[in-house]
């Protein structure tokens, strides 16, 4: 069978890596283009010296002409706001898995409350399709665009979505996040220092940050009801892996163990998503360099609930669920290559 041609804008960075990484194991799938306008002539070892296979192989000079001609689809992996001229020239001629937010969010004006800048082509907004595949699955395999979900996101959505949906919980939650430190990539900064990170955590953009707006925009979307949320992200001492807990309500009069049914019902087919017993709650021992998200729930005194998601950010928060997006829409088994 023919592979599938696939290329990668940004493949010097964190999630460029990953995707390699992943890549190499993929059956259906042959790498035949990489970008890199920091390290372009440079041998993908310069950026990833503990990745195998792809030896003699070195980082390109963006093209949109060549990836035009050598791809099939391409994974936009450069950190936002840089996927807006790149989906303009590429659109339509491949099929793009974009990593970073840039469409994720469905109307220029919460792209700018969220990202405080100007969406610059928002019209592709319309084409975007929202890429979580326990959920969208049928819109994902005739999308042209696909908007990878984010990582603290993922996991949020995955936990509260079904249980939203089947009127259990109260529209409302609390949710603290912790995140290895590779969420922040590896363009340096004042916050990502060894100094900044090592022996520590960090709150960051509370009440302000963009997986807020987004994760508010896609419940409300998928269950028609709009959700109160607080969201505390924080980033600590270790690489990767979030552990997300997230305290809502059970609707009056419902009893807490329909919260089992509830989950193992949404994700009895969902190949990604394990979902523990009550009291069994998750941990990123368990899922980092996988593309699980563990899904955990214990119920609290006073009617509330606690949840417990954890995942792998640069995995199913990243370039895991993008390849998983791209065998839904190559018409390839979704777990190829997971």
């Amino acid at each position: 069978m023919k592979k599938v041609r696939a290329g990668i804008v940004g493949g010097a960075g964190y999630t460029g890596g990953e995707l390699l990484r992943w890549l190499l194991r993929h059956p259906s799938l042959e790498v035949t283009l990489v970008t890199s306008e920091s390290q372009a002539g440079e041998p993908y070892a310069a950026a990833h010296p503990g990745l195998p296979g792809y030896e003699g192989r070195r980082f390109q000079a963006y093209d949109p002409e060549r990836l035009a001609r050598e791809c099939d689809f391409v994974f936009l992996a450069k950190p936002q706001p840089n996927s807006f001229a790149q989906v303009r020239a590429l659109f339509g001629r491949v099929r793009l898995i974009d990593l970073s937010g840039d469409f994720r969010l469905g109307s220029p004006e919460k792209f700018e409350r969220w990202y405080h800048e100007k969406h610059g082509a928002p019209e592709f907004l319309k084409e975007a399709v929202y890429g979580l595949p326990e959920f969208l699955a049928p819109e994902l395999r005739a999308a042209r665009l696909v908007a990878n979900p984010g990582c603290y996101a993922t996991g949020v959505l995955l936990a509260l979505l079904p249980l939203l949906k089947a009127g259990l919980v109260e529209p409302e939650a609390l949710v603290s996040a912790v995140s290895g430190f590779s969420g922040a990539g590896r363009t340096p900064s004042s916050t990502t220092t060894a100094y900044s990170v090592v022996d520590n955590l960090r709150p960051y953009k509370v009440v302000n940050h963009p997986h807020q707006g987004e994760i508010l925009e896609v419940l409300s979307r998928l269950t028609g009801h709009p959700l109160d949320l607080e969201f505390i992200p924080q980033v600590a001492g270790f690489e990767r892996g979030i552990l997300e807990v997230i305290f809502c309500r059970f609707q009056p009069d419902l009893e807490p163990a329909s919260t089992a049914d509830v989950l193992e019902k949404a994700y009895r087919s969902a190949p990604f998503v394990r979902v523990h017993p009550a009291g069994r709650l998750p941990e990123l021992k368990g899922v980092v360099n996988t593309n699980f998200c563990d899904l955990g729930w214990q119920p609290l005194k006073g009617g509330r609930l606690l949840l417990v998601a954890a995942l792998d950010n640069l995995v199913k928060g990243a370039a895991g669920q993008a390849i998983q997006n791209l065998n839904l829409m190559a018409g390839l088994p979704e777990t190829a290559g997971l």
